[in-house]
């Protein structure tokens, strides 16, 4: 404690001395302050689902606001599942484009690769969601012999094309960033350049891929209109529960249909907040085990250039 006092005249001569000192400290003072009001708010407007549903509304395995049931398991089923088999799809591709663009091609090609990456990350989601509905619905409904295609395997391969400029942008970067010694000096002793990416560069990148998977779990878990778009939007539990060729619902979906329609202050109106908290909870409890990860790979990395 008595470190921490010491530290802030330190501080605050960094802000007195610095000229950017204090707007940066504004600006992330203020974003804390923003996030803190926003799961207030949300908290605010969503308990009392928690006090009049109880745990129903966390493992209830209905969900029908008509009729009063407002059991939200399998929108956290829909989102989840929807999830994974997009970041199954979407990791790999995403680090082994990462991994070419920034050591196999061509410096002169590898500027305008990342652009039309990033303009791939640019796209509305409302496109993405056009480009499922008609052409990827179509062949997984064809390929499967479905009357429909819009189940969870398509909501998945959507979000992952959308979470791979993600990734990719993330990642490459990382890999970009590694020092050039450490190639070198594998090649030096003689592994050949896939041993190399293998066992020096990937492990050295590893914290900054962690990264990228996090932020295409946030882009893929928060995405609400392509979701909505080519999921099928049935708020249940398919059987067997790993179908994935049965429709979903999902919380984004849910909350963007129902929330307009929902009148302040009744059950289903809180419910539908109690459900952004249940999301905001999810992706915080990801968002930490992420980054104590995260901070465990650094800790090697320091280790071993001791």
């Amino acid at each position: 404690m008595l470190k921490k006092i010491r530290e802030i005249p330190n501080f605050l001569n960094f802000l007195k001395f610095e000229p950017l000192g204090i707007p940066a400290f504004l600006c992330a003072a203020s974003s804390i302050v923003l996030l803190f009001l926003m799961l207030f708010f949300i908290a605010r407007e969503g308990i009392q689902a928690f006090l009049t549903l109880g745990g129903e509304l966390v493992i209830g395995t209905i969900w029908e606001t008509n009729a009063g049931f407002y059991g939200g398991l399998p929108l956290i089923y829909g989102s989840l599942i929807v999830v994974a088999i997009a970041l199954l799809i979407a990791v790999p591709l995403g680090v082994a484009a990462s991994i070419f663009i920034s050591e196999v091609l061509p410096f002169s090609l590898r500027d305008p690769v990342k652009s039309i990456i990033e303009l791939l990350a640019s796209i509305p989601s409302v496109i993405y969601g056009f480009i499922g509905l008609l052409f990827i619905a179509p062949q997984v409904a064809a390929l499967f012999g479905l009357s429909s295609g819009t189940v969870a395997l398509t909501a998945s391969i959507v979000l992952a094309i959308m979470a791979v400029p993600t990734i990719v942008g993330v990642a490459g970067e990382t890999i970009a960033a590694v020092p050039k010694e450490y190639k070198e000096a594998a090649l030096a002793l003689g592994a050949t350049k896939w041993e190399t990416i293998k066992s020096v560069v990937i492990p050295a990148a590893k914290s900054g891929i962690l990264a990228s998977i996090l932020l295409g779990f946030g882009r893929a878990i928060g995405e609400t209109v392509a979701v909505l778009m080519v999921a099928g939007n049935v708020a249940v539990i398919p059987s067997p529960p790993w179908n994935i060729l049965s429709p979903v619902y999902t919380l984004t979906g849910v909350i963007a249909m129902q929330m307009g329609e929902a009148a302040v202050g009744s059950l289903e109106y809180s419910a539908l907040f109690g459900l952004g908290l249940i999301l905001f909870v999810i992706t915080f409890i990801v968002n930490t085990l992420a980054d104590i990860v995260v901070s465990r790979e650094k800790a090697k990395i320091k280790g071993a250039k001791r």
